[in-house]
């Protein structure tokens, strides 16, 4: 009992909510050591505001019953609550540490990226699926505007949230390329799960119901040595992304499954926002993109570059104290600022922006944009849209957007 108990995983997604009216949270895990969301309500909430990595259970149940107005709890108590956390995975221990070395071994075994979502986040059978795409892509569904701005498409920013919610976005951006013939598709999307490096790589080929598109292995692998250290040791970050795969599946309705694909997802640059002025300084991380940039030239027209983000997530789900309605409209502005730095091609105003607000807003597609900037040189960015998701439960809000990136 003399040993800190360790802390909450800080991969997770933590959602607050009320249940059975009471306060409540519901977690789950990018990772896929937890299978099932798991339910956190009572006791255990306050217990896990104390545990931080350093405090042991005695401090912890003295702060416990300060909090809870002199109440006694036995240290034997809280320690079964916290073993009962640990069972599921929720902490950063060891056994913690150990169910994801044996998940990763596992998955660095296979050769194919097997659809995580189909059948959930869509449909799981391919004719089901090719309809439901095709009820986005139908040209008919286009707005006032959508093809105003004429000029080769180099790359794309589509969203990556819920297929329900971004439907006229998702339809918007994939349209703005259905005339496109790719022989290369460098994607870039949102490492929700990625803990350690800036990037992760995998060799695997991405399997969906339409189809198995191969891997780039040889770009993936030119990737892997120039950036070194900036580049995970491992490619379980893929294992249930979302960010990628549901740009696959679009890609594969448009495209086939036989053009190969660079699949890289972006880690987080919040850390590095002060120290630098552009992710092309960061060691390690500007020779990394200055091999994808290389490889994109070197394809020339036959590539496209897909990001596949989101932009704002406030409210007390995303970790801030305030009510998403109050923090829409600096949010919405900081979007924008965002969305004007793409639409001049400027990766140093865009990046600092995002230095400006300290990521105040959570903009989980930061990354993956402000390397798809590094890369495309004087690419000029056209909105093709702008929303924003209300989720009223948790008094939290995500906002997205479809850019398409025309060649200088």
């Amino acid at each position: 009992m003399d040993d800190p108990i360790p802390s909450l995983r800080t991969d997770l997604e933590i959602i607050p909510t009320i249940y059975q009216g009471q306060p409540a949270c519901l977690v789950r895990d990018f990772l896929g050591l937890i299978e099932k969301p798991v339910l956190l309500q009572g006791d255990v909430l306050n217990l896990l505001s104390l545990a931080d990595g350093r405090r042991t259970i005695r401090e912890i149940q003295m702060q416990f019953i300060r909090g809870g107005g002199g109440v006694f709890v036995s240290a034997e108590q809280i320690l079964g609550q916290f073993a009962e956390l640990d069972r599921v995975y929720l902490l950063q221990s060891d056994r913690y540490r150990e169910g994801k070395r044996q998940l990763t071994d596992s998955y660095a075994r296979l050769r194919v990226r097997a659809a995580a979502l189909a059948g959930q986040s869509y449909p799981g059978s391919k004719a089901e699926l090719a309809t439901f795409l095709d009820s986005m892509l139908d040209p008919g569904r286009a707005g006032r505007g959508e093809e105003e701005e004429g000029g080769a498409v180099r790359a794309l920013a589509a969203p990556h949230i819920d297929f329900n919610i971004g439907r006229e976005l998702y339809g918007r951006a994939y349209r703005a390329v259905r005339n496109l013939h790719p022989q290369k598709i460098i994607l870039l999307g949102t490492g929700h799960a990625l803990e350690e490096g800036y990037f992760s790589l995998t060799k695997k080929d991405f399997a969906t119901p339409l189809g198995r598109s191969p891997a780039d292995k040889a770009s993936v692998e030119e990737l892997r040595k120039a950036g070194g250290r900036a580049v995970a040791p491992d490619d379980l970050a893929h294992r249930r992304e979302h960010s990628l795969e549901f740009q696959v599946v679009f890609l594969q309705r448009l495209f086939g499954s036989e053009v190969p694909l660079v699949p890289i997802l972006c880690g987080s640059f919040t850390a590095e926002l002060l120290r630098f002025s552009r992710p092309s300084e960061i060691p390690g991380v500007g020779d990394f993109l200055q091999r994808l940039r290389a490889i994109s030239a070197e394809a020339g027209d036959r590539v496209l570059i897909v990001a596949g983000v989101d932009f704002s997530h406030i409210g007390p789900k995303f970790g801030h104290r305030r009510r998403a309605d109050s923090m829409l409209l600096e949010a919405k502005h900081h979007d924008q600022a965002l969305i004007d730095a793409c639409a001049e091609g400027d990766a140093e105003a865009f990046w600092a922006e995002s230095k400006r607000v300290k990521d105040e807003y959570n903009v989980c597609g930061f990354s993956s944009l402000a390397c798809l900037l590094e890369i495309l040189p004087g690419a000029r960015g056209v909105c093709l849209g702008y929303e924003v998701s209300r989720e009223e439960a948790a008094q939290s809000a995500v906002s997205f957007a479809a850019i398409k990136f025309l060649r200088p």
